[in-house]
């Protein structure tokens, strides 16, 4: 990959990944910095990268080996501060909703927000994947080197963990 087409990826998908960024460390500070950090390894690795082979999946996989290797030393050192979340705005398409379910609707999404980030890394990282980045499981299973039938079992665990917890709080689910 050129220096240009680089330039014209991160034009392209930059604002994705650094919203995946934004979700795995819940701090914009923090995602400031790991997107920096993810965008100097891959100019490291110009070469390595093709055009046809889905440098976005490319990126993202450097961003997740950065985002646990920081992490990892962290832990090591003792001094893992506790990250705040970081509340996303929410976009509603078509009607005007009313405030009652502006108020609603934004609880709702905090609350799932909250739990999913309560989960264990090996489910939060698919769901992130999957939901904000609208990666598909092939994908997701070759970003973290594991099986597609993983990937589908990590989401649907997740799922089902943030649906009981969903239920615990009163929330109706729909089947």
């Amino acid at each position: 990959m050129t220096c240009e087409e680089f330039a014209e990826l991160i034009e392209k998908e930059g604002r994705e990944i650094y919203t995946f960024c934004c979700y795995l460390t819940r701090e914009t500070d923090e995602a400031d910095e790991l997107y920096q950090e993810t965008m100097l390894k891959a100019m490291g690795h110009l070469k390595r990268m093709e055009v046809s082979n889905n440098p976005k999946n490319f990126l993202i996989g450097i961003a997740i080996r950065n985002w646990k290797n920081k992490r990892r030393k962290n832990r090591y050192r003792q001094s893992m501060a506790s990250l705040d979340q970081e509340e996303f705005g929410i976009e509603l398409a078509g009607t005007e909703p009313s405030p009652e379910e502006t108020y609603l609707s934004k609880e709702l999404c905090r609350f799932i927000r909250t739990e999913v980030a309560s989960l264990n890394e090996k489910y939060r990282i698919p769901i992130y994947l999957y939901y904000s980045v609208e990666m598909s499981v092939e994908e997701i299973a070759a970003i973290l080197h594991i099986p597609k039938g993983t990937v589908k079992s990590r989401l649907y665990t997740a799922r089902k963990t943030i649906a009981e917890k969903l239920e615990e709080y009163g929330y109706e689910m729909q089947k």
